[in-house]
């Protein structure tokens, strides 16, 4: 099957339109339904289900997401792996990773001063999920990788062969609407939002953000009161529309709070581990010279900022 039919299925799986999976493939809709109509044509199963403008997975095709996402993962990894050969020729290549557009905030916020620099690096850019980028690296598709650290026990076996640099350390904090009375205190408990759902970025049905949540607040947050949304921004109107709430790094608030005026943060009141980081990862068995330059700059920004 056609690998570009299957990018453009998960975007409409994603998306739930094909109308907006067009718009982020640059394609028109009635391409994205030809597309579509061909893959359910080859399956001989029937993945959508069509109605009054709205697109909605069959149980086929939510099961077919997996298989999916399956394929096109091995095939962009055994790409990246022979585009890693080729970038290995080139020592001014840097590729690296990043798992929300949070992590690409914070990557412009760092390492901006850096590239600016030096001008003749090449930069290779992946979007992953936390869990796959860890993958890459270890199988050192990727020189780096900038993910959410939860400062959870027993996270770190996936890790071992990684160092570990806190690029902004933090903590997490609650976000909800300012059209909940909550908003007005100072600090919020999980006990006083039992009745509203969490809600977290889920892209392809990952649970990975759901379990690290749950791990992380295990006498406040519940299985069943954890609800997922597939992008950031629609887990945004739903809490600014008091639909429930959200987790936020306190990192990136400021910048959250002027994209979204109808959000209010608020630390947490309870007794809990709060801890939050967004670090940058590498091998330590990576011998790229551009990745060693950019470590030492790193190191030395941070002796900076704690003389």
């Amino acid at each position: 099957m056609d690998i570009d039919k299957l990018k453009t299925f998960l975007n409409v799986a994603k998306y739930g339109s094909f109308k907006v999976a067009a718009e982020h493939l640059f394609l028109s809709p009635r391409a994205v339904s030809k597309q579509m109509n061909q893959v359910e044509a080859e399956l001989g199963i029937k993945l959508f289900n069509r109605k009054n403008n709205r697109t909605s997975l069959t149980d086929e095709g939510k099961e077919f997401t997996i298989t999916a996402n399956d394929i096109v993962n091995t095939y962009n990894n055994a790409l990246t792996k022979i585009k890693t050969k080729l970038a290995k020729k080139n020592n001014s290549t840097l590729k690296f990773g990043f798992s929300s557009s949070y992590q690409a905030t914070i990557l412009q916020s760092v390492l901006g001063d850096f590239f600016i620099s030096h001008p003749q690096i090449h930069i290779e850019i992946q979007e992953e999920s936390g869990r796959r980028l860890i993958n890459l690296i270890n199988e050192e598709a990727l020189d780096f990788i900038v993910t959410p650290y939860y400062h959870l026990a027993g996270t770190e076996k996936y890790k071992k062969n990684l160092t570990k640099i806190d690029l902004f350390p933090g903590e997490l904090v609650i976000g909800i609407s300012k059209s909940n009375p909550l908003s007005e205190q100072k600090e919020i408990s999980f006990k006083d939002l039992k009745n509203l759902k969490g809600l977290y970025y889920s892209p392809f049905g990952s649970t990975y953000l759901k379990n690290a949540f749950i791990d992380k607040f295990p006498d406040y947050l519940t299985e069943q009161q954890m609800y997922p949304v597939s992008t950031m921004e629609q887990r945004n109107i739903l809490v600014a529309t008091n639909q429930g709430f959200g987790l936020y790094p306190s990192t990136v608030t400021d910048e959250t709070e002027l994209e979204n005026p109808m959000i209010s943060f608020h630390p947490i009141s309870d007794d809990c581990n709060k801890s939050y980081s967004s670090s940058l990862w590498y091998s330590r068995h990576n011998k790229n010279t551009v990745l060693k330059e950019l470590v030492n700059y790193l190191i030395k920004q941070k002796s900076r900022v704690s003389a």
